[in-house]
């Protein structure tokens, strides 16, 4: 029998339903966060701190977290209550089925997807984030000079996302075409990150920016 997660209510968790939107579905994340500011988007928060850390380095933005675990959302939940961050939301739902309705075209500053998107395992190759489809909405969604920050210890997902971003149109890869970035844009490590790390992996970074006009 499974247990029932206990509820927490938070302004920090959204959902879509209630959201002020464009007649193009787009949200109006201005009237969400009560401000103007540029948007940062993490797909696959899970239980990490990583978001958090980043939005106290970089409080001049809103940030918006995906993640469709429960219970992963429950534990980021009380890590941002604890840290008493007001510039995060978290929307409990697989990002891939809504990013190119709510937000608009060039409104984003940066994305991250950290592991462990990668699904290491060939079989669950279907359920990975990063495809040329998903590849040119992100890049249609950032603005010019936004940033796209990828993670992940396993090499064959690492060398496809690399050949994928390297050949989206309008990416630039800020360690040249065909290579792998030394070290992060925000060198916070995800849970899943330390793990690996602790077993000898090796984590392979890539970081790209949309092509300036």
């Amino acid at each position: 029998m499974s247990r029932k997660l206990p509820d927490l209510i938070s302004d920090h968790e959204i959902h879509l339903d209630s959201l002020p939107c464009e007649l193009s579905g787009a949200v109006r994340w201005n009237l969400v966060f009560g401000a103007d500011r540029p948007l940062r988007l993490e797909i696959g928060v899970g239980n990490s701190p990583f978001l958090i850390e980043v939005s106290k380095v970089s409080p001049d933005f809103h940030y918006v977290g995906f993640e469709y675990s429960a219970k992963r959302v429950l534990k980021f939940l009380k890590k941002v209550e604890r840290a008493e961050i007001t510039n995060i939301r978290i929307i409990r739902m697989n990002a891939s089925s809504v990013l190119d309705r709510i937000f608009q075209p060039a409104s984003v500053d940066h994305i991250f997807i950290n592991p462990p998107d990668p699904w290491p395992k060939r079989r669950h190759a279907k359920k990975r984030f990063v495809s040329s489809e998903s590849a040119a909405l992100l890049e249609r969604l950032l603005r010019p000079g936004g940033g796209l920050s990828l993670r992940t210890d396993a090499l064959e997902y690492a060398l496809l996302m690399l050949e994928v971003l390297d050949g989206t149109e309008g990416l630039v890869n800020a360690a040249g075409a065909g290579s792998f970035s030394a070290s992060p844009a925000y060198p916070f490590e995800t849970p899943y990150e330390s793990k690996f790390r602790a077993v000898g992996k090796r984590i392979h970074y890539l970081e790209y920016r949309k092509r300036l006009p």
